[in-house]
């Protein structure tokens, strides 16, 4: 876009905001003087039914008297004629006043009426409502039986002095007569007055006076029904739009409509006409102002401009040794802004440099943090097969000397010991899986489990932590198999009840329930505890951080629960919702798709009964111990192995066939792995599985995928007796023939 179009617009830009705010002043004035003159013409509606309120009570008045007067009461006629004859006199012309009995006979009237053509009310609206109301009526727009012009009646009720109806006493005034009573008060100019009975019947048409009779228009005669005073605006059939005021038959005065209009547009008219004049100035001074903007611009803006845009086009090139120059132009009010722009080339030239440097020394710093990234990894990868294996130990020997003990006393100590040790297998699982997670080592392993057995696994786990605290734990059934890594999932439930138990006080509930949805079943993990503030329900899945813990007490554990929980519920898919309200506890939902079959499980509660021979190949004295101890009580023969050279010297130089061979993965020389694979070619039938306390190592996600079991340390009996449960008591013993001596022959 050229310059002189962009000063255009500047300019006009700049009166934009100035027409733009006169236009909604404008606005604002209209609507203020529609909201005037619809207040306006109610105002007048009102005035006129206050006219129509005076003539009405009047003539009420009046008809009180008179049907109070004896001379009527007694229905004399010459008297009362002359009666009403002489109060006839009183009044201008439009006026008539006169007596019918019951029957609605006229007896009397003020005007002389020809006896010889009798005349009768009784099918008079007015003379049956004042008869049924024993009361003042206003009727309704009539022609009079003499001398037949249009008439509106009023009427009273004649009653004795025991409040018997004896007749009616009437007075009718001309219709014309009361328009120009009307015409007194001065209407605007473009205003139009309707006066309707309570049919809508036109009694009064202003200015024009000769439509008596006429219906009031239809777009108008919804305000005769209305049931207070108001004011509207009407759209009528031509198009036009009226501002009407409005006063109902419902209202005072009872008998009467009054409807006042006046066209919107006459209103509106002056507001729009002024409008447009201001438009035109404005328009008229953008013009000017052009004209005045281009004549400065060329000589004092757009030549140095140009020169500004051609230094900037160079500055972008990356030329910042440019100049504008403006600084020796000493008739130019842009040589300021020109030198203060050399000014900031050469500080940006100098900060291309610094900034160079810094960018050198941030790349430096970026790969030394991702070497050591790298170094904390393996050292972790190390660190969990070290740290590992004495839990894994542990465990066995608790176990072995579970088993001796037998019934003595000394069974609760070691039970105890036995969870002292499963906690800190949790905390350091904790720890290490933190950081396998995060390095993307962890790799899920889903098959179909029996969800109620993995959830009782996890309740009977915390149910002395419960029972310990006060707090009541408890599981519900179901029947649901879903597709899970069986040890990731309990992981996450593991963390889920020990958070939901340590937030609950003494005498809550912990309850774990199920619901199906779809192909899915959640495991709704809900508690009474104190709840989690909205504000912070996402922060608790973070790293370190525990609400009730502010003081970093190590008793209340580390805060990593529900971060692991997160990244394992990423890792498996299985989506985690939260839900809490302060005081009233927490819901934690865990999503987990069903499987298609059910899973197999291992005997819980008891030691199995197994029969066969197995090999373990355990370079770690104590571990290889513990665990072949642990195979005998089990009814095993075991035949222990500390390096993969061992076992196959063993395989070379035996006449056994192993029923299952179970190998430490990290083994001195070769790894346990290489065992398992040679098994495997030679003798297909046997069980093999593979423990590691490195569940992250690329060859044991290889074991996983070639079909070999692979146990995590520290190894979980229940765990164990599963694998091994093909070797049940009815399998071959260590005296039955090699299942695998065919393939040796």
């Amino acid at each position: 876009m050229k310059l002189h179009a962009r000063l255009a617009l500047v300019v006009i830009a700049g009166l934009i905001p100035m027409i733009a705010l006169q236009a909604v002043e404008h606005v604002e004035t209209a609507r203020e003087r529609e909201a005037q003159a619809l207040l306006d013409v109610q105002r007048q509606a009102q005035l006129v039914a206050g006219q129509l309120e005076q003539v009405s009570a009047r003539y009420r008045d009046l008809l009180l008297s008179v049907a109070t007067t004896p001379i009527v009461r007694s229905r004399n006629a010459p008297a009362c004629a002359a009666y009403l004859a002489s109060l006839q006199k009183q009044f201008r012309d439009g006026f008539t006043i006169g007596a019918s009995d019951l029957d609605g006979n006229v007896y009397c009237m003020g005007l002389p009426f020809g006896q010889n053509s009798p005349i009768n009310n009784a099918d008079r609206p007015y003379f049956r409502e004042a008869l049924r109301t024993r009361d003042f009526v206003v009727g309704e727009l009539a022609y009079a039986k003499v001398p037949g012009t249009a008439v509106l009646h009023f009427g009273y009720p004649i009653l004795d002095a025991d409040g018997k109806a004896l007749g009616v006493v009437f007075a009718s005034i001309n219709l014309p007569w009361l328009a120009r009573q009307l015409v007194d008060r001065p209407l605007p100019e473009d205003a139009r007055l309707y006066v309707t009975d309570r049919r809508g019947s036109l009694l009064v048409e202003l200015p024009d006076e000769g439509s008596i009779g006429r219906a009031l228009p239809k777009e108008l005669r919804r305000l005769v029904y209305a049931t207070q005073p108001g004011n509207a605006s009407v759209k009528i059939a031509d198009g036009n739009t009226l501002i009407a005021g409005y006063v109902p038959e419902a209202s005072e005065p009872r008998g009467f409509a009054v409807v006042l209009t006046r066209p919107r547009e006459a209103v509106l008219t002056p507001v729009w006409r002024r409008l447009a004049w201001e438009a035109a100035f404005a328009i008229a001074a953008v013009g000017i102002g052009l004209v005045l903007a281009f004549a400065v611009a060329r000589r004092k803006v757009y030549h140095p401009l140009a020169r500004l845009n051609e230094t900037a086009a160079r500055w972008r090139k990356g030329d910042l040794a440019a100049r504008t120059g403006l600084e020796t132009d000493a008739d130019n009010e842009l040589r300021e802004l020109g030198k203060a722009l050399d000014g900031m080339a050469e500080h940006l030239a100098r900060r291309q440099e610094e900034l160079a440097a810094a960018h050198e020394e941030m790349r430096r710093s970026r790969d030394e943090a991702i070497r050591a990234n790298h170094s904390k990894t393996q050292f972790l990868a190390a660190a969990s097969h070290d740290l590992r294996q004495p839990l894994h130990a542990m465990n066995l020997n608790i176990a072995l000397l579970s088993s001796r003990l037998g019934d003595s006393p000394e069974v609760a100590l070691v039970e105890r010991l036995k969870r002292s040790v499963a906690n800190l297998g949790e905390l350091l699982n904790a720890l290490l899986d933190v950081s396998q997670l995060d390095a993307g080592l962890i790799r899920p392993h889903l098959a179909a489990v029996e969800l109620d057995g993995l959830v009782r696994t996890v309740v009977e786990e915390f149910s002395a932590t419960a029972a310990q605290k006060g707090v009541k734990l408890e599981a519900d059934k179901t029947d649901a198999t879903v597709h899970t890594d069986p040890v990731l999932l309990g992981r996450m439930l593991r963390n889920l009840v020990s958070n939901a138990i340590k937030y609950t006080p003494s005498s809550g509930e912990v309850r774990l329930s199920f619901a199906r949805t779809g192909g899915r079943v959640e495991i709704i993990v809900r508690d009474t505890g104190e709840g989690i503030p909205p504000e912070r329900q996402q922060e608790v899945f973070e790293e370190f951080r525990q609400l009730g813990n502010p003081q970093r007490n190590p008793a209340l554990g580390l805060g990593l629960g529900l971060s692991i929980v997160k990244r394992m519920s990423t890792l498996l898919d299985h989506p985690v919702r939260l839900h809490s309200i302060p005081g009233q506890g927490t819901t934690v939902t865990v999503s987990v798709p069903l499987a298609l079959a059910a899973a197999s499980h291992a005997t819980e509660g008891r030691a199995p009964l197994l029969a066969g021979r197995a090999l373990l190949v355990e370079d770690d004295e104590v571990v290889a111990q513990s665990t072949a101890d642990v195979l005998r009580t089990w009814g095993l023969t075991v035949d222990v192995v500390h390096t993969a050279e061992d076992a196959s010297q063993l395989f070379a130089s035996s006449s056994w066939v192993w029923d299952a061979v179970l190998a430490d993965h990290r083994l001195p020389g070769r790894p346990g792995l290489d065992v398992l694979l040679d098994v495997q070619q030679q003798h297909p039938g046997a069980l093999l599985a593979l423990l590691t306390g490195d569940p992250g190592d690329p060859r044991v996600s290889q074991a996983r995928r070639t079909g070999l079991i692979v146990l995590e340390k520290p190894v979980r009996l229940e765990r164990l007796a599963a694998v091994l449960s093909p070797l049940a008591a009815a399998s071959p013993r260590e005296d039955s023939p090699p299942r695998v001596a065919a393939s040796r022959a």
